[in-house]
Parts: C-alpha cells; sequence; structure tokens
C-alpha cells in the first residue's frame, strides 16, 4: 500500500496520480556510455577517469532509482499530495481550497518529451518537484478539482 492510499481521508478519492519522466535517468545513461568509453582507452589516464566516470554513473543510477520509488505526486477531489523520500519522507499535503500557487517550469527539451518541473508555494514555503511526466495534465487536474 502507498503512503497516498494509506493516508487518504474518509470520502476522498484519487483524481490523478504523475508520474516521473524517464528523462531523469538520463543523466547516468550518459555518464554511463561515457564512462565505459574512457574505460577502453589504453590511457592510463583515461583508462581510471572512464571508471571514476563509471562509479559515478552507478551512484547517480542508485540515486535517481530511490527518488523514482519513493516519489508520489497525487491530485484527490480534497487536497493535492506531494511525497518524496525513501529513506526520509518529505510530503506536502495542499487543500485543494487554499492553494496558493503552482508553477510550472518547462525547458525546450521538456515541452519536446513532456516533462517539467513543479514549484508548489504553501504559505511561504517553496517545494520543485522536477522531471514530472506531463505537468501541464497535472495542473489542469488541480484546476478541475477546484472547480
Amino acid at each position: 500500500m502507498s503512503y497516498i492510499e494509506a493516508n487518504l481521508q474518509p470520502g476522498e478519492e484519487i483524481q490523478y496520480q504523475a508520474k516521473l519522466h524517464l528523462f531523469l535517468f538520463l543523466q547516468p545513461v550518459v555518464l554511463f556510455l561515457l564512462g565505459w568509453w574512457l574505460y577502453g582507452s589504453e590511457t592510463g589516464v583515461l583508462h581510471y577517469g572512464g571508471i571514476f566516470l563509471l562509479a559515478i554513473g552507478l551512484i547517480s543510477l542508485v540515486q535517481r532509482l530511490m527518488v523514482k520509488i519513493g516519489s508520489e505526486y497525487v491530485v484527490t477531489n480534497k487536497r493535492v499530495v506531494l511525497k518524496t523520500g525513501v529513506v526520509s519522507r518529505k510530503a506536502v499535503d495542499l487543500v485543494l481550497t487554499k492553494c496558493e500557487g503552482l508553477y510550472i517550469k518547462q525547458s525546450v527539451l521538456g515541452r519536446i518529451f513532456n516533462y517539467g518541473t513543479i514549484t508548489v508555494t504553501t504559505g511561504g514555503t517553496t517545494s520543485s518537484y522536477p522531471f514530472i511526466s506531463s505537468p501541464l495534465t497535472f495542473r489542469k487536474e488541480i484546476n478541475i478539482q477546484i472547480g
């Protein structure tokens, strides 16, 4: 059972659940490919540089897998719940009627591949959530629920 499902209020239903985009894994893949290419080099310095990049790529991959596993972004009929973290947890619950600000930032690649960063402002606190797939749909669903 997910965090969101375990914390639903009576009469509350999940209307939309956002996913993380696969571009989250672009950096580790690039590091692995570059590291593998340098690892095959016969020059000692480049060979060790390749090993270093492979190690950094592995660390980055594990970190991003933990982000993917531990993230839940949900719009219900009563609130918006944004939760991240596996070992430690950060959760933001926004009552729909008191939603202050929801900002979406998309780069050129983000617009092409349909991902972006959602920034939520609540009571002076700002939280950003990158690599959200279909961020405009997420915002649209919030606006539908607000009425």
